[in-house]
């Protein structure tokens, strides 16, 4: 029986049938398609064979280091690495990873048209920086963003590959080795200020990312200003000095979670939530009775909201709407209570409205008093003073 410390062997081999022996080459080596016919799953094998020899020793540490950062990362967007194999006697080894049928970002974005079920450039560019956010709290730098190494599978979830020449945070970096100028991408129309100084950061991955989104959004023909809400984003992120950049991912995925409609697009969605809303609060107003006065606050306009939702916490319908409508109207009115607002569009408008920025809030605020304002005033002749 073996004792705790014991080296434990499974001597039997596990054999593969190859499907497709060039599906890929670079720098670094070869992978290839594999099937393990035992459970009938399709899986990628990547081959560890530099083309450059007399480097083959000192960069067979970065492969050996990419085992060890694939085996950490557990996400949605980032591929799954299932097995290895090392031969460290001769500087090869393979790592055999999850497989994703699908295209590279860049062949996505530029037939975006193609794809009848696609995934919204929002869409992808989310999954990006939720993927990012995840390697960087793991102390990761990918180090080699290029189209790709960022796949989208036929159900439109993005994948991150390939992190061959990444490196942990604590780790020194290396900026004299050979692969300095491939790693700072040389050719690039943009350079962060970075690249002359011969530095790689997260923020360095935060740069490259936006650059690479913004020009294949920028090239690809059918795709308009209009379809991405998240330009003022980019921008920031592709800022030349790193100091005017995002601290981190997690900056980023707070940013994008704000609507500044100023310089976003108002998509349907945005449309539907606030005419639900506005058209709700419309209908349940009868008349003014006075002088029409609004609440231009929108933190008191925001507490009056969630209040009357605490309130009504067990209830599919709003009990009393000018709960709902006194957040708004501060002056004297009627309204009808036959009309049913519903917990459910109060609920949804409001989480909407708390991720707009100040300056979005006040807009949509003061568009629906716009709305409101279209409504009469009634004075009934027994309020007449004589």
């Amino acid at each position: 029986m073996k004792s705790n410390g014991d080296i434990v062997q499974f001597l039997k081999q596990k054999d593969y049938v190859m499907l497709n022996n060039a599906l890929g080459s670079g720098s670094f080596g070869k992978t290839v398609l594999l099937k393990d016919a035992f459970i009938d799953e399709i899986f990628v094998a990547k081959k560890y064979e530099p083309n450059f020899e007399d480097n083959r020793e000192a960069f067979y540490k970065n492969f050996l280091d990419e085992i060890k950062i694939m085996y950490k990362l557990n996400h949605r967007n980032v591929v799954r690495i299932f097995n290895y194999y090392a031969y460290e006697d001769i500087y090869t080894g393979y790592i055999i990873m999850e497989y994703i049928d699908g295209v590279d970002i860049g062949k996505y974005i530029s037939d975006y048209d193609c794809f009848p079920e696609k995934a919204t450039l929002d869409e992808l560019f989310i999954q990006l920086i939720d993927g990012f956010q995840y390697i960087e709290k793991h102390g990761i730098i990918h180090r080699d963003i290029r189209e790709g190494n960022i796949l989208i599978d036929k159900s439109g979830v993005l994948k991150i590959i390939d992190f061959g020449i990444g490196k942990a945070f604590e780790k020194s970096v290396d900026n004299q080795d050979s692969l300095h100028s491939e790693i700072n991408r040389a050719n690039s129309d943009t350079l962060p200020q970075e690249y002359a100084e011969g530095i790689y950061t997260s923020k360095t991955d935060q740069f490259y990312l936006a650059e690479m989104f913004n020009r294949l959004m920028r090239e690809a023909a059918d795709v308009t200003e209009a379809d991405f809400s998240y330009h003022t984003v980019i921008s920031r992120m592709m800022q030349k000095d790193p100091s005017k950049r995002y601290n981190g991912f997690v900056q980023i995925k707070d940013a994008i979670g704000k609507y500044d409609f100023s310089v976003m697009s108002i998509s349907d969605a945005d449309k539907i939530i606030y005419q639900n809303f506005a058209n709700s609060l419309y209908q349940a107003l009868s008349e003014f009775t006075d002088e029409q006065k609004f609440n231009y606050d929108t933190s008191s306009f925001i507490a009056k909201i969630e209040k009357s939702l605490v309130d009504n916490s067990f209830e599919d319908i709003i009990q009393k709407n000018s709960d709902i409508i006194g957040s708004v109207v501060i002056g004297a009115y009627r309204y009808n209570n036959r009309f049913d607002i519903e917990c459910k569009t109060v609920r949804i408008f409001i989480d909407w409205f708390k991720k707009c920025i100040p300056q979005s809030q006040q807009l949509i605020l003061n568009n629906i008093i716009h709305k409101l304002s279209m409504i009469k005033v009634r004075i009934r002749e027994d309020d007449v003073p004589f």
